[in-house]
């Protein structure tokens, strides 16, 4: 007879298939095999007489009831993450999983090589980073740690948002785009200019610029080439298809070589807040609280 703790485990086992959309990639994340963690599903099914996926070879869906178990499976996986961080906490040193997410240009910058040499530092953590577009959305469901640029506080939620520095921008462009502008010594001088857009369609932007004295201004430009990837931005900056704004730290090595350079000084966007973002200080491990530490001493160098 299956004892108490073998449906709690099977609920935890549900949660992971669920948030991984199918067995296989629960299977890649957990380290269970895709028969064992079928088998377990099946058994939970037979247990609870009830049907909690659907699924054949071109299809999985998420029963009513199990919708229901999912959320329970969450909170017991959640609650046993907090003991063994608890324990954790305890411990001479870290110890254990932590996966974080981060955009793909500040995964570039600077948080794979923090990630990376925390890693080789605390030998009994395992790392695991994941890059992704800049956005939360649900990631805090999937991650220890979701790191996030915003130029806003973010909204109140259940989620804990600690700001660990503040990245200035600067805008830039080749230097034949600013050749071909006369070299812009004010945003007026920008109105209408072709220029590098963040995730937009349209053909024209409005973009806002601080100045001397907490001067404000802005600009309508007009969008040549847009991408959510401000690697990308930073590519076509180069490329000279316009002005783009873009994190000091992502092109400051541009600038010093001269193959970007900085218009109209003494005048930027606004700076971006890098955030982490983790469910709550309870559940956070000590591998969590060094590793934000260290991250946060490394950017604001």
């Amino acid at each position: 007879m299956r004892k108490l703790t073998d449906a709690a485990n099977d609920l935890m086992l549900l949660a992971e298939v669920i948030d991984a959309g199918g067995f296989s990639a629960a299977s890649v994340r957990t380290g269970v095999s895709k028969s064992r963690l079928s088998r377990r599903i099946s058994e939970l099914e037979a247990l609870l007489g009830v049907a909690l996926l659907l699924r054949n070879s071109r299809h999985f869906e998420v029963t009513e009831i199990g919708q229901q178990l999912y959320q329970h499976g969450r909170y017991i996986r959640s609650e046993m993450n907090a003991a063994v961080a608890a324990v954790h906490d305890n411990q001479a040193e870290p110890h254990g999983s932590l996966r974080i997410a981060s955009p793909i240009a500040l995964t570039s910058m600077i948080v794979g090589r923090v990630a990376a040499e925390f890693a080789r530092a605390n030998p009994r953590v395992r790392v695991s980073l994941s890059t992704t577009k800049g956005t939360a959305e649900s990631l805090t469901e999937l991650f220890d740690l979701v790191l996030l640029p915003s130029a806003q506080s973010l909204p109140n939620s259940d989620m804990i948002a600690q700001r660990l520095a503040l990245s200035p921008y600067v805008l830039v462009a080749a230097p034949a785009v600013v050749n071909a502008a006369d070299n812009p010594v004010n945003p007026a001088a920008l109105q209408g200019m072709d220029a590098i857009g963040w995730g937009s369609l349209d053909e024209t932007s409005r973009w806002h610029f601080i100045g001397p004295n907490d001067q404000h201004a802005d600009v309508e430009v007009r969008i040549r080439f847009s991408s959510d990837n401000l690697t990308v931005i930073r590519e076509a900056a180069l490329a000279g298809l316009g002005i783009a704004r873009l994190p000091l730290a992502l092109c400051r090595e541009d600038i010093e070589r001269s193959t970007l350079c900085v218009i109209a000084p003494g005048w930027a966007p606004p700076p971006m807040s890098i955030y982490a973002l983790y469910a709550s200080r309870r559940h956070i491990s000590a591998a969590g609280k060094l590793f934000l530490s260290t991250l946060a001493e490394a950017i604001n160098i």
